[in-house]
């Protein structure tokens, strides 16, 4: 019967989310050793991210792991990019996984300087995407919010639309003004860029790159409707009638789909690019009508709707990875390139193109997206997949 490795009780208390933090420093101090078995490293692949990401450890016990870090880079590429990971799946791979503090780190075991991918490119790079948005008024003009200053973009309808510190907000001149007929905005992200914006109501919203909202510039009593392209997290406020019932919120995001809420906080991921448009609720509870469909979420569970009107439910989303773009990061878990791709080319505002076909390769791994293209890239091609960034922002996945 072989003997067990010395550290198995502790790989198995990781698996199982009881490791202490002395028994994490263990940890730490095996992988610092230069006698270590590489093979065990992949037991904890995802572990020891987690213990670190959840801030189970002490901030003593942190400051010893980045004492640490140092020695155990030696025995890793010596030209890894810092702060990324990403691993393939493989059967051979033995990898370790070390979250400290924002960034991500990649270890891997020494391969022959011909087996290590080279950066996408010297010679030029692409910034990561920033805050910025094009505000339509109701009138036709348009305002880019990316570089003005704070104070008053625009007076209409009995009300201001004020710029703060990247944040687009609503305050009424006259509360008991009223008006005719219903005027629209729309707040536009392109690519490269994200944005927030509080309605008239006070619900919040964050905008992905790529996206749209277009909403009135003051809510009647019966409803609440705006409608969305591409992605968006909602933050629904409570207002109530004069009849002291809560008015209905509705975001139409197609000629098909429509949430409905009253006051919670849910993501819609509904890209024209992707298979299917994603309704995940986090807080609260909505309603998605999908043609004659109508189906009630719980928070953690998602909506996914196709280009039929059949909707599915997924009872245990992965919320972290979906609200991983407000929250300044990627995470790629169980992504495919062609899902890489298209994020990244919102955000970074390339073009993608498929040189010879699409390589079969799913991924793991977290990153800042504040990281430029370069950093990403040369991330990417641990998972031997290559790249070439031409003029004109195109970007060729090559074979």
């Amino acid at each position: 019967m072989p003997k067990p490795h010395p550290y198995a009780d502790l790989f198995q208390r990781l698996l199982e989310g009881k490791i202490s933090p002395e028994e994490a420093e263990r940890l730490i101090e095996w992988l610092a050793r230069d006698d270590q078995d590489q093979a065990a490293s992949s037991m904890i692949l995802e572990q020891l991210k987690q213990v670190v990401a959840d801030e189970q450890v002490s901030d003593e016990l942190r400051m010893k792991m980045e004492a640490k870090l140092p020695a155990i880079l030696k025995k890793a590429d010596p030209i890894r990019p810092a702060k990324l990971t990403w691993i393939r799946y493989s059967s051979v791979a033995a990898a370790i996984l070390l979250l400290i503090g924002a960034g991500i780190y990649f270890f891997a075991p020494h391969h022959p300087p011909a087996m290590i991918p080279q950066p996408a490119t010297a010679t030029r790079d692409v910034a990561p995407g920033k805050q910025g948005a094009i505000l339509t008024l109701a009138d036709g003009r348009t305002v880019v919010l990316d570089s003005l200053g704070n104070g008053v973009v625009a007076t209409q309808s009995g009300s201001k639309v004020v710029l703060n510190d990247g944040q687009l907000a609503y305050t009424s001149e006259d509360k008991n003004t009223t008006t005719s007929e219903t005027s629209y905005n729309t707040i536009t992200t392109p690519r490269g860029r994200q944005f927030q914006v509080t309605l008239p109501d006070g619900t919040r919203v964050w905008l992905n790159a790529a996206s749209s909202l277009r909403y009135p510039t003051a809510f009647t009593e019966k409803e609440r409707k705006v409608e969305m392209t591409g992605e968006a997290y909602f933050e629904v406020a409570r207002v109530q009638s004069k009849d002291g019932n809560n008015t209905p919120f509705l975001v139409n995001i197609n000629a098909t789909t429509q949430v409905q809420v009253l006051g919670t906080h849910f993501n819609v991921n509904a890209y024209a690019d992707e298979v299917t448009c994603n309704t995940t609720l986090l807080e609260g509870s909505v309603r998605v009508v999908n043609g004659n469909e109508k189906v009630m979420l719980r928070p953690g569970q998602q909506a996914r709707t196709g280009r039929t009107t059949t909707t599915n439910i997924i009872p245990n989303a992965n919320v972290e990875k979906i609200m991983s773009w407000k929250n300044g990061k990627f995470d790629f878990q169980d992504a495919t390139l062609e899902e890489v791709m298209r994020q990244l080319q919102r955000w970074y505002d390339i073009d993608i193109v498929y040189e010879k076909g699409v390589p079969k390769i799913e991924f793991i791994g977290k990153m800042g997206r504040d990281l430029s293209l370069s950093e990403v890239l040369s991330g990417l091609q641990m998972s031997k997949v290559h790249f070439r960034l031409e003029e004109g922002r195109k970007l060729v996945v090559l074979p």
